[in-house]
């Protein structure tokens, strides 16, 4: 206990009494070294439980008692032994009573160490597939046996919020404060503590700028996209980017109305407490639905209830230069369901009659089974009436309508036009897999001309003596590119391409697809104005359609006002046949050899529901787990029926009725990059809002960047990169009124050489004055370095490939992704660990040098004052004296 230490504890006491008692009490519990000791366990602990499974951390109980049973086992018999030979020593021989104790209790102890392991042991050990054995909390620990803190439910953090978590930093401030207090209160300011005062500063230094860091703290990622090439091949130089995605934190991402170009205006939305690590709200489904039954992927998903998400969404802001909301104060969105790995699906909820589902939402459902005969690879052949597999197929739209792989097609339409069933019961010529059936009118209204031919990539027909040709140019499984067509999207049909000749010797080609002869359309010669290929839909004066018989096709019909299913099966490159009559759970015998179909079940009213499909633990990349990376969003959108809606059930008086709906969206690293990730919903009104899950988006404070260029340099020419980088233009740009703070500049950014900006170091300014801005940059929280994280690899292996061709100048990438954060305190961080690195050596080898320097110096002055008072007084110094005052009695 130092001297000053002792001086503070008096005047408390003498000082901080009555009302100023508890002030007293706080100043000595800070004041403590128990209390500062006690801080850093915690955090010691906090640290612990970021890294170290929870699942592991139950156990400590287990073990806890299983130890105990090991000291009372080992001890027991110790003891018993001990004591035993300690009584049979008399007292008077204590050399010989000592050794009579230690030596049978070391062999007692022996000896129920054995007896543990051999009868206790084997009872407490924990059998995971009996549950037999000693294990509190099993269920726990099995499920949390690699399973940390943060990630757990109701935690959901990353590693980096979970150590900026406000219970650790309450924890720092305490230790701060308490090490500050004892400083001050408990540490004598003199020159030979300046090395633990150093030290205890640059702790506090280091904590002060940790928290100014924290709070600053900002990392993402830009991506910076290429201009397009130019005539010559080289890129141009890309558009500015105003800012970048945050690496952690997540927004929803909203737009209603659009710009002037017709781009979406996107509000961004900034979401707390989305979870990373689990899955919520699995079993959510549009409200007002009452599904009496899930067909689908997702059927397990409703087996049982899953977690429960509700998470509302902020409002938004006004827009900054219209004046009003981008999105309507009505539509409202709140956070239901959350899928952590998950690939989204679609399934049918099939509805009950009390479902308040808008009747353009709801869509036929007809469901086949697929029977076999045929004995497993066991040689059990299946139960007759369980199906080996499942059709669910939606008749009303052309996308659900069929399923298919490469060996067998089933399709279910409602009312199918005649024509078609004519071309799929033609007869092909032998061993075609294809084939063509051309009708042509004729011109005097007689008899039309009609032939089936077979469709195979450089046949060309004749079609009688009408002067009619057609030529097949190519044939496809899939078509080659996506079907754009309205009601059409997604949807799959194999296709030929054919070059139709007229009588007069002209020609163009025909897209005639096997499916959906309707959308069927002439490539005419020529470009329209905007340079696009022109197109009409098929000339009446010849029909083309396509009849596919590569693979097993089954057809089911129905006619629109219901009853009796008619089925046509074609085989592959083989006949065909049609039957009739079909009633639900009526079979379709021998489709093939052993395999019937049966139609089992009709719905009028299901509603099509996307949904999260989870990716099987040993199927998932672990660099997505905990990113969102691969996760989908919940969102819940309502809004109000409109200004003459009547209350719908459960609103309160003076509310308009309430509409809601309920949409997965998937998460996406950078807005508006994939249109596929976006959801437009529909509400009431005639309004329509599109939602995208993404990251926030932080603002460059005042600049923008450009990509210029970019250049992969490889070891080889052509093997791994040694390294890339990217030529990138920092533009300045000013608000209203206001002047550019600094002259643009460009800069190379390598891999281990970023850039910073907006402040760089320049030539052009003075030595003292590039000094200053530098300093105070490394305190600025708007001061960036940009460092390469990603590069267009594909896109540069491409025109590389074309380079080599001679095709273009040189290879290029199309984008560039930079690594953006700031580090603003750093300087403060690191100034506390140079005054700790300071203080350590003082107090550890100057002060002790400086004490013994002190305690010598003491000791020769006392030294010398002895013998100063052992010396024989001199005769001037008797004489000299002054005579000692008298004191009266």
């Amino acid at each position: 206990m130092s001297a000053k230490w002792r001086r503070v504890q008096r005047w408390d006491a003498e000082h901080l009494t009555g009302p100023l008692t508890p002030v007293r009490l706080v100043l000595h519990t800070l004041s403590s070294i128990w209390f500062g000791v006690s801080m850093l366990v915690i955090v010691a602990l906090y640290g612990a439980l970021a890294s170290i499974p929870i699942g592991l951390v139950a156990l400590a109980p287990t073990w806890a008692v299983i130890a105990l049973t090991v000291v009372v086992a080992v001890g027991a018999g110790g003891a018993l032994l001990g004591l035993m030979g300690r009584m049979s020593v008399p007292k008077s021989k204590p050399g010989w009573r000592f050794a009579a104790t230690m030596l049978p209790a070391i062999a007692g102890g022996v000896a129920g160490a054995w007896a543990w392991s051999s009868f206790v042991w084997p009872a407490l050990i924990y059998d995971p597939a009996s549950g037999e054995g000693l294990r509190f909390f099993p269920a726990f620990v099995e499920a949390y046996g690699d399973t940390t803190l943060r990630r757990l439910p109701g935690f959901e953090m990353t590693e980096l919020e979970f150590y900026s978590w406000w219970p650790l930093r309450i924890v720092l401030v305490l230790f701060v404060v308490s090490m500050a207090t004892a400083t001050i209160r408990r540490i004598e300011f003199t020159f030979k503590n300046l090395g633990v005062l150093t030290v205890h500063t640059g702790i506090i230094t280091i904590a002060l700028g940790s928290v100014y860091y924290q709070g600053l703290k900002k990392e993402g990622d830009a991506l910076l996209r290429a201009g397009m090439p130019t005539e010559s091949g080289d890129p141009s130089v890309g558009n500015p980017v105003r800012g970048f995605y945050d690496n952690t934190a997540v927004a929803l991402w909203v737009a209603q109305r659009t710009g002037p170009t017709g781009t979406p205006l996107w509000e961004s939305r900034r979401l707390s407490g989305v979870p990373r690590y689990n899955d919520y709200g699995l079993d959510v489904t549009p409200a007002g639905v009452q599904a009496a039954r899930v067909v689908g992927p997702g059927e397990h998903l409703w087996d049982e209830p899953h977690r429960e998400l509700s998470i509302d969404v902020p409002g938004g802001a006004l827009d900054p230069v219209l004046g009003i909301p981008r999105i309507d104060d009505d539509i409202r969105f709140r956070l239901v369901g959350y899928a952590e790995y998950a690939t989204p699906v679609e399934s049918l909820l099939v509805l009950n009659d009390g479902s308040e589902v808008e009747s353009g939402q709801r869509v036929p459902l007809r469901i086949v089974d697929l029977l076999s005969r045929l004995p497993d690879q066991n040689g059990v052949t299946p139960e007759p009436d369980q199906p080996t597999f499942t059709f669910s197929l939606r008749p009303g739209r052309p996308a659900g309508r069929i399923s298919e792989n490469s060996a067998i097609a089933v399709e279910y339409t409602i009312g199918m036009d005649q024509t078609r069933v004519r071309d799929l019961t033609s007869t092909l010529p032998a061993g075609s897999a294809y084939g063509l059936v051309v009708e042509i009118p004729s011109p005097e209204g007689g008899p039309l001309t009609r032939a089936v031919v077979p469709a195979r990539a450089g046949l060309r027909h004749t079609i009688g003596d009408t002067g009619w040709a057609v030529g097949i140019r190519q044939v496809h499984p899939q078509p080659p590119f996506p079907i754009i067509t309205p009601g059409f999207e997604d949807a799959a049909s194999s296709v030929a391409i054919v070059e139709i000749t007229k009588p007069d010797g002209s020609s163009y080609d025909r897209w005639v697809y096997h499916r959906f002869p309707e959308i069927n359309q002439d490539m005419l010669p020529g470009e329209t104005a905007d340079g696009r290929p022109q197109r009409r839909d098929a000339d009446p004066e010849i029909r083309v359609a396509l009849v596919d018989a590569s693979k097993l096709q089954v057809y089911f019909d129905e006619p629109e006002a219901g009853g009796p299913i008619r089925a046509i099966v074609r085989e592959p490159g083989g006949g065909v046949r049609m039957v009739e009559g079909l009633g639900v759970g009526e079979v379709l015998p021998d489709v093939v050899e052993m395999i019937d179909f049966r139609v089992t079940e009709r719905f009028d009213h299901a509603v099509p529901f996307e949904h999260p499909m989870p990716v099987p633990e040993a199927e998932r990349d672990n660099r997505f787990v905990g990113t969102h990376g691969q996760s989908l969003l919940a969102v819940e959108v309502s809004a109000d029926r409109g200004t003459s809606g009547a209350l719908a059930e459960g609103d309160a008086p003076g509310e308009r009725g309430r509409w809601s709906t309920v949409v997965w969206v998937p998460f996406l690293q950078y807005l508006g990059t994939e249109p596929s990730a976006q959801r437009v919903v529909e509400v009431p009104g005639g309004r329509s809002v599109t939602l995208q899950f993404g990251r926030v988006f932080h603002g460059f404070p005042g600049f923008a960047v450009q990509l210029i260029d970019f250049e992969m340099i490889a070891y080889d020419h052509r093997g791994a990169p040694r390294d890339y980088q990217s030529l990138v233009r920092v533009s300045p740009f000013a608000s209203a009124g206001g002047e550019p703070m600094f002259e643009g500049y460009e800069h190379i950014t390598k891999l281990n050489a970023p850039l910073t900006a907006p402040f760089i170091w320049s030539d052009e300014r003075s030595l003292p004055a590039n000094i200053a801005m530098r300093l105070t940059s490394g305190l600025n929280p708007n001061q960036f370095k940009l460092s390469q994280a990603g590069w267009d690899q594909d896109g540069w292996a491409q025109t590389q490939q074309l380079a080599d061709a001679g095709q273009i100048p040189r290879p290029f990438a199309r984008y560039t992704i930079l690594q953006v954060g700031n580090n603003p305190g750093i300087h403060i961080i690191a100034l506390g660990g140079v005054m700790m690195a300071v203080g350590i050596p003082w107090a550890f080898y100057v002060k002790p040098w400086l004490v013994r320097r002190e305690r010598d110096r003491l000791k020769a002055a006392a030294k010398n004052g002895a013998r100063a008072t052992n010396e024989p007084r001199s005769k001037t110094t008797q004489k000299d004296r002054a005579p000692e005052p008298v004191t009266q009695p």
